[in-house]
């Protein structure tokens, strides 16, 4: 092809362009000077923050199937249904927040308008417990409880699904906002990434603190003091993050939507099926590639990445034509596309395999929550020589506070010295899933003999203390280090979607074991047999099970690694 004609495709196409690159590049000067290095400062009130709106969104998730029963009096079947919906809806809103985010609003400002939405449900589903005419009255022993009216209905349930919408939308904007106050420049010095990758480690930790005070202190005032307090104080912690937010606006480093990420993936899947029969040249100069900014105005801070070799046959997007120099630049954007748009959509292809074997991770993960508290029903809940008493269902708490103090001497023993890639914080963590599994596979097996006995004595609560330790231990791990990885390695237009991966594959593990567990107790029942699962647990295996999730985690480490060894890193000019 003749160079010239090539060349004027990389050239601007006004006269002024270059003017307008040039207006570009100082005002993202003036962008960095203003907000300076990331600040402590910055990021502790983003961390205080978070905390607020945590605790507030598990304020109302830990104690609704609670309210639905006692204050609404819905029946157990639809009042699992209906904690199921909301709370799958509020953990799929951080993808349509994230796009939002990424395409129209930018960040701070989808933060801001979810939590104002939140507000407004909180108000709703706060009005809803105080005010008598908006819930049904209580129950007297030995008489008909009254359902809630369709109305009444209406505007708890309006109200939740406003905070949902609002928080889950919210969510994982406010965790890449966070990490975009770091400067792209921090990623090429080691102090640098030590300082973003402990932000992550923070996050976590912070959202597990959260979790504990929502768990503790949040649930304790709604079913002991008062329903309407207890939602009260949720609402006036996301009102008083709204307010912050809003008043410390002008610390934070604001980063301007850098497009809709489905656009430029449609884009290079169209130039491909245009170019299918095209053959990719060996010279990776010859493909097309923008020299000056994408788009001074819109999108300066937009990252140029290297060409790899990895899926070669999209570079056929890449290819410039005669037809390409003839069409005009809008046509041409649906028939050429840049190198970058072309790698962008390489680095998706090379993460969405990694992703999954976080959702399979958490199939292991999930049992701390559901089959290990089914464990400590079945044991002796009494510690310290029976001067206390630890329910089952505390037992997540005690993980959460093993997860935050992990997390806090990780942060000021371990990566000072050594210093995780997070990668291997990942590979660390699908390795302990598969421990945590295997002790109580142990522990259940240690359970079983003893309840099957002469004296059939139990087993105290304290023996399931090692199984949680391990699992915060991988749970930190895992978590700290996705949210990195992704944040990281995902393309600029999609930094906000990365942190919500992180959640939908939480969901997704948690559906995978709901039908896994379904799958095995309707096999092991088949032929009425007694199964692993039946309705008195000492009857049944669990421990069985437990060796078939140690076996699925095994492998799904196996795959991660070979796909950790083979992985190609985004490498940005």
């Amino acid at each position: 092809m003749d160079a010239d004609r090539r060349g004027s495709l990389r050239t601007p196409i006004l006269a002024d362009d270059v003017a307008q690159a040039s207006g570009s590049e100082a005002r993202e000067h003036e962008v960095h000077k203003a907000a300076g290095p990331c600040s402590d400062k910055a990021l502790r009130v983003i961390l205080c923050l978070q905390f607020l709106e945590v605790s507030a969104f598990y304020g109302v998730y830990l104690n609704l199937i609670v309210y639905l029963q006692d204050v609404l009096h819905g029946d157990s079947a639809s009042n699992v249904t209906a904690v199921n919906s909301w709370a799958g809806v509020s953990y799929l809103m951080p993808l349509l927040g994230a796009a939002v985010a990424d395409s129209y609003w930018g960040k701070c400002k989808t933060v801001l308008i979810g939590l104002c939405i939140s507000v407004v449900g909180m108000a709703m589903v706060t009005m809803s417990a105080t005010l008598p005419s908006l819930r049904p009255p209580p129950c007297s022993p030995g008489v008909y409880c009254a359902p809630a009216t369709l109305s009444q209905d209406l505007v708890f349930f309006s109200g939740i699904y406003l905070c949902g919408i609002g928080i889950g939308a919210s969510k994982a904007v406010f965790i890449s906002f966070a990490a975009e106050q770091f400067d792209d420049d921090d990623d090429k010095n080691t102090s640098g990434r030590e300082a973003k990758a402990s932000y992550f480690s923070w996050y976590y930790a912070v959202a597990n603190v959260a979790m504990l005070t929502a768990g503790t202190l949040l649930v304790w005032v709604e079913d002991k003091v008062s329903w309407g307090l207890g939602y009260g104080i949720c609402a006036s912690f996301v009102a008083v993050a709204v307010v912050c937010l809003a008043a410390t606006a002008p610390m934070y480093r604001m980063v301007p939507p850098a497009g809709s990420p489905m656009k430029g993936v449609l884009q290079v899947l169209v130039a491909f099926s245009r170019k299918v029969n095209l053959t990719v040249p060996e010279d990776a100069t010859e493909l097309y590639e923008e020299d000056g900014v994408k788009n001074p105005l819109l999108h300066p801070l937009h990252e140029r990445l290297h060409h790899t070799e990895q899926f070669r046959c999209l570079d056929k997007a890449a290819i410039v034509t005669a037809e390409d120099l003839e069409d005009g630049d809008l046509n041409r954007a649906w028939r050429l596309c840049t190198v970058t748009q072309v790698e962008e959509l390489k680095t998706l292809l090379r993460l969405i395999p990694i992703w999954l074997t976080s959702a399979i991770y958490f199939v292991a993960n999930t049992q701390a929550q559901t089959t290990f508290v089914q464990q400590g029903t079945k044991t002796d809940s009494h510690i310290a020589g029976g001067a206390a008493s630890v329910p089952a269902a505390s037992l997540t708490s005690i993980e959460t506070v093993l997860v935050a103090a992990y997390v806090t001497l990780y942060n000021r023993a371990v990566a000072p010295s050594v210093a995780f890639t997070p990668l291997q914080l990942m590979g660390l963590g699908h390795a302990t899933a598969a421990g945590a599994v295997a002790v109580a596979a142990c522990t259940e097996a240690r359970r079983l003999r003893m309840a099957g006995g002469q004296e059939a004595a139990q087993m105290g609560i304290a023996w399931l203390l090692p199984q949680y330790v391990v699992m915060a231990v991988s749970d930190a791990s895992l978590s700290v280090g996705q949210m990195q990885f992704f944040y990281d390695q995902s393309p600029e237009t999609m930094r906000g979607a990365s942190t919500a991966f992180y959640f939908l594959s939480i969901s997704l593990g948690n559906l995978i074991n709901s039908q896994l567990v379904t799958l095995v107790a309707t096999v092991t029942s088949a032929g009425g047999r007694t199964g692993w699962f039946p309705p008195e647990l000492d009857d049944g295996h669990l421990d069985y099970y437990f060796v078939l999730v140690v076996a699925i985690t095994l492998l799904n480490f196996a795959v991660f690694v070979a796909l950790a060894k083979n992985y190609t890193s985004k490498r940005v000019r």
